[in-house]
């Protein structure tokens, strides 16, 4: 969720730093073709297809008790931590802070031969275009630095919809959840995520603590996801930042999975400030794209996630900033129920849902129950289920659990068996419950 998600929640967890940039060479786009046709040849094709708070602008004593509190060597956790600007990240580790990271059916989306290609919108394919050969040429040692390609086709973003590996709309129905120094107790992180599958979930937020889950703990993790058809956002975070994504090791584990994972390069900014989140957001994108990864990157909307109007004027110059145009955006609809953030930007939340869906590049919701801690001021999450299904939006929850602070845990104690009132809701009782809606990825081994 953000800070207010769990500030007593967990303070092993250590600070969250952002990714990078870059694309890959056109021979390496005509070997992902021919892979991509290969696979759809050898299983694909006969995949079944998917159908598709207030925390308020932060006031300004807020803010400054926050900053204080970092620089005195605080704890600030919640999902808006899982992938911060460089800048302000590397400012708040460098005064000591440390932040831990927190995101079917009967409505389908409409068909992808419906939607017409806009002249300006930008193409999702990995065509090797002018403008991306001259990126590329000015960045040789980024180049030098990308992985090999691997046969495997990858997720991708086409107009506002994203698209699983087999080309199909792929709809997330997800959760977050932090894996990482006894989340769960006992470091069974393996269990747990096999207790999220299990509730029929189609993706989940890996907040992989790298201070303590390993590179081969990520990988089986990862397995474990391919296993279930579901997808992974993988979002780390811990003392290297940034630095993990840059890893030869993890570069190489992350292309083996490349068909069923995005990265988050760009998490909730802990400011208001629409230049800075353009400046940081598309730097962020290029130097992940610098390293290789050709997978969906998200970026998160301005001011802490809740600024939908930032996604819709200042997202076709971010999107313009991603070599591959892969790009997905990121609100976070913890708007709660004073009305604060639906004046503030003059939608109501079946509007905002509606903005959203019409923008030419997808995006995707965060969802919670309870918008500010330790309050008890709460998001109409009903309402936003029902219009992202029928929408054909995707979204994530913050999050399955956390014993730290469990004020939007959708399970007690981790299982799938032993839910909260809020989890009963969202995974089976909701008319746009996880167990009516979500649907699967296309066969990912």
């Amino acid at each position: 969720m953000m800070f207010q998600s769990v500030v007593a929640c967990y303070a092993p967890c250590s600070s969250v730093v952002p990714r990078a940039a870059q694309r890959i060479a056109s021979r390496a786009t005509f070997v992902s073709a021919l892979a991509l046709l290969a696979a759809t040849l050898s299983g694909c094709a006969g995949a079944d297809g998917i159908s598709a708070d207030d925390l308020r602008v932060t006031p300004p004593a807020v803010g400054e008790a926050l900053t204080q509190s970092a620089k005195n060597g605080a704890a600030v956790s919640g999902s808006s931590a899982s992938a911060l600007g460089a800048d302000s990240a590397a400012s708040w580790a460098n005064d000591g802070a440390t932040l831990t990271a927190g995101d079917g059916a009967s409505a389908a989306p409409l068909p992808l031969e419906a939607e017409a290609t806009s002249q300006n919108e930008p193409s999702s394919e990995h065509e090797s275009t002018d403008e991306q050969r001259a990126a590329t040429q000015q960045t040789p040692a980024a180049t030098q630095n990308a992985p090999a390609p691997v046969a495997a086709n990858t997720m991708r973003t086409s107009g506002r919809r994203l698209l699983d590996s087999c080309g199909n709309v792929f709809v997330t129905r997800g959760v977050e959840q932090i894996f990482g120094n006894q989340l769960p107790e006992g470091n069974d992180w393996l269990g747990l995520l096999n207790q999220i599958a299990s509730t029929g979930v189609n993706a989940v937020r890996i907040l992989a603590g790298t201070d303590t889950v390993t590179v081969s703990d990520v990988d089986e993790l990862l397995d474990a996801v391919a296993a279930h058809d579901m997808v992974a956002y993988i979002a780390p975070y811990g003392s290297e930042g940034g630095a993990w994504l840059a890893r030869p090791e993890v570069r190489t584990m992350l292309a083996r999975h490349e068909r069923y994972i995005l990265i988050d390069a760009f998490g909730e900014p802990t400011f208001d400030d629409r230049d800075r989140f353009v400046s940081e957001a598309t730097s962020s994108l290029q130097r992940l794209r610098s390293l290789g990864y050709r997978v969906p990157l998200t970026v998160t909307a301005n001011q802490f996630g809740r600024d939908l109007p930032s996604l819709l004027e200042l997202g076709p110059e971010i999107l313009a900033a991603d070599p591959l145009h892969n790009t997905v955006f990121g609100w976070q609809a913890y708007w709660s129920n004073t009305g604060y953030y639906q004046d503030t930007y003059g939608f109501s939340l079946d509007e905002a849902v509606s903005a959203a869906a019409a923008a030419p590049f997808p995006i995707q919701l965060g969802l919670d129950r309870i918008t500010d801690f330790p309050s008890d001021v709460t998001a109409d999450f009903g309402t936003l289920m029902a219009a992202t299904q029928a929408s054909g939006l995707g979204w994530l929850w913050w999050d399955w659990y956390n014993p730290y602070g469990n004020e939007n845990s959708l399970t007690v104690d981790g299982s799938a068996t032993n839910l909260t009132s809020t989890g009963r809701t969202v995974i089976n009782a909701h008319p746009a419950s996880v167990q009516k809606t979500a649907q699967r990825a296309c066969a990912t081994r």
